[in-house]
C-alpha cells in the first residue's frame, strides 16, 4: 500500500493566529485524524512570515493511501471541516495544498 502525504500550508492573519491555532489543534485536528486512513499530523512554522506579515504554517497529514485521500475529499467529514474552517477563519486565512506520493523510502 502506497503511502500518501496530505500537505496544506496556511496562511494566518497575525490578529487571528492565536485563536487559529487553538481552534486548530483542539478541534480541527484532531477531527481530520478521526477520519479513516490518517495515520497522523506533524505542524510546522515557518521561521520566517509570509511578504504582508500573516503567519505560515505547514501541516503534513500522513495517510495509508493515496486512495484513503481520494475518499476523504468526496466524504462528509471534509465537507463539514472546509465550511466549519470558513466560517470561523475565512477572511483571515489563506490555504495551499497538495498530495503527494510516496516513491522510496531510504
Amino acid at each position: 500500500m502506497t503511502t500518501a502525504l496530505y500537505v496544506v500550508v496556511i496562511d494566518v492573519e497575525p490578529g487571528a493566529e492565536a485563536a487559529w491555532n487553538h481552534w486548530h489543534e483542539a478541534t480541527h485536528v484532531p477531527e481530520v485524524l478521526r477520519e479513516p486512513g490518517f495515520r497522523g499530523c506533524r505542524k510546522w512554522k515557518d521561521t520566517e512570515r509570509a511578504p504582508d506579515g500573516w503567519a505560515r504554517y505547514v501541516c503534513h497529514f500522513e495517510l495509508s493511501s493515496e486512495a484513503d485521500f481520494a475518499r476523504y475529499t468526496t466524504s462528509d467529514a471534509a465537507k463539514h471541516l472546509r465550511a466549519e474552517s470558513l466560517a470561523r477563519f475565512g477572511t483571515m486565512t489563506r490555504y495551499a495544498r497538495q498530495v503527494l506520493t510516496e516513491v522510496k523510502r531510504f
